[in-house]
């Protein structure tokens, strides 16, 4: 994820027409400060400047977790204690599971809370029909690689 990169119009038509689909998701009006973030990314240099990003824009509490098993884990984990995450950041391209298989799975396990979840995908393979299938299955922004810091920050927000 390059974040010095030029801005991408693909997101800026993303987040233009996603935003409507936020209200009333656990992250519609709360300050990034209290909201629960999850980051779930393969690549370390990908979750070091998403979490560079997020913590720009005031978020202080940052989950990571490196693969799609573990996310299902930490999600239902969150679940049971009654603290679900308000916003789920996944990489679409993840070894074993990937972000697509990980949406599935969150509506296949009915993990509680987390239908309130906001779900942002990040892909470097941005098509039609990804975006459909991630729509259908949970997501509410599918954001395409590179992604720069105003489009996530507005994706959060």
């Amino acid at each position: 994820m390059n974040i010095a990169s030029p801005r991408n119009s693909q997101n800026d038509i993303e987040i233009a027409d996603g935003l409507r689909r936020c209200k009333g998701d656990n992250a519609y009006r709360k300050p990034n400060a209290e909201k629960r973030f999850l980051l779930v990314d393969d690549s370390i240099e990908v979750r070091f400047s998403v979490r560079r990003v997020l913590r720009s824009a005031g978020a202080t509490h940052i989950d990571v977790a490196e693969n799609g098993e573990i996310a299902l884990q930490m999600l239902a984990q969150a679940g049971r204690k009654q603290t679900p995450y308000d916003v789920v950041i996944l990489d679409y391209m993840m070894p074993g599971m990937s972000g697509i298989e990980l949406l599935y799975e969150i509506e296949r396990r009915d993990i509680k809370n987390a239908e309130g979840t906001r779900k942002i995908m990040l892909t470097g393979f941005y098509d039609a029909k990804v975006n459909e299938e991630a729509k259908s299955v949970g997501a509410t922004f599918v954001l395409s690689k590179p992604c720069d810091a105003a489009s996530l920050s507005a994706a959060i927000a």
